[in-house]
């Protein structure tokens, strides 16, 4: 089934978490010292070493170059997002009242070190009051592996705060290396897992493959702790959206830690029921004092604001 009353396929927008709730001691992401700056030609000097050495930009290797056109990889399929060009914008509401929108879209493939990636751009912003209250207008650009879909390169762009990080992930050992994007210095190293994944890379991952799968979660790094999810689907519901009706297949998060559950509150997503597997809704009911919900509805194309 196709999304209804749309003549567009749209884009799909990250939608920013993370998990708060505590971990073992032996599952939390662990921070490392920052070691010198890597020189061009990939060797380290110490600490001491010239100011140009540590005012070097990020590997040059790394930086995305465009690629061909989507097709079948080593008999990796192609996710059904990105067979064309995707941009969706939802619409955040808190407790009933609209606190901003989040807009992600699909730009094709590049090459990352070799590597084929898939580059995601995702923008997320405060609207009404809360723009002045807590003005939030951040943009990040993710390159997803082609084959697995885990994240190779991030880079952040803070407008209100003027500053830009990238982050470099070695999905064979787990550790992220976070650096200023304009001199290359390390701002922070961190140790995961290897084959880790972030909100945003996981929920394209589902959208490929893998819904409703609960025995095969992904190891997901939240910013502060390494968490396990897979999902359940718990059947298929018709929609009645700002887009129309829908028909989607409604999924549970399942959320482990060191494979006990962790418990984050009632989550619920609707996916739609093609091959795109478009996020039509986000449902999310928590108790922090008292009990509050958060709503994330696909908005049309005709409507989606593009943020200020």
């Amino acid at each position: 089934m196709t999304l209804r009353n749309d003549r567009n396929a749209i884009p799909a927008r990250r939608a920013k978490g993370e998990a708060e709730a505590s971990t073992p001691q032996d599952n939390a992401a662990r921070s490392v010292p920052s070691p010198a700056a890597p020189t061009s030609d990939g060797t380290t000097r110490p600490a001491e070493a010239t100011p140009s050495a540590r005012l070097q930009k990020p590997h040059a290797e790394l930086h995305p170059v465009p690629a061909a056109p989507p097709k079948e990889t080593r008999g990796v399929s192609v996710p059904g997002w990105a067979k064309s060009p995707e941009e969706l914008v939802y619409r955040v509401d808190f407790i009933g009242i609209t606190m901003g929108y989040a807009r992600f879209r699909y730009e094709g493939k590049v090459l990352i070190g070799g590597k084929t990636a898939y580059h995601l751009n995702v923008r997320a912003w405060t609207s009404g009051v809360l723009s002045y209250i807590y003005p939030i207008n951040d943009t990040i650009d993710y390159y997803l592996d082609a084959e697995t879909l885990a994240p190779i390169r991030q880079e952040f762009t803070q407008r209100a705060k003027g500053k830009d990080d990238v982050a470099l992930f070695n999905q064979e050992t787990g550790r992220i290396t976070y650096r200023y994007r304009q001199s290359g210095a390390i701002r922070k190293q961190v140790e995961t897992l290897p084959s880790i994944y972030d909100p945003v890379s996981v929920a394209y991952y589902f959208r490929w493959r893998d819904l409703g799968v609960e025995n095969r979660p992904r190891n997901v790094y939240g910013g502060r702790k390494v968490y396990q999810i897979s999902t359940r689907v718990l059947g298929h519901e018709r929609l009645r959206t700002d887009r129309g009706e829908v028909d989607t297949i409604a999924v549970v998060p399942v959320i482990r830690r060191d494979g006990k559950p962790d418990n984050k509150g009632d989550l619920k997503i609707w996916f739609s029921g093609d091959e795109r597997r478009v996020p039509v809704r986000l449902y999310a009911k928590f108790r922090k004092i008292k009990v509050w919900t958060l709503v994330g509805e696909l908005m049309p194309p005709t409507t989606a604001k593009a943020g200020g």
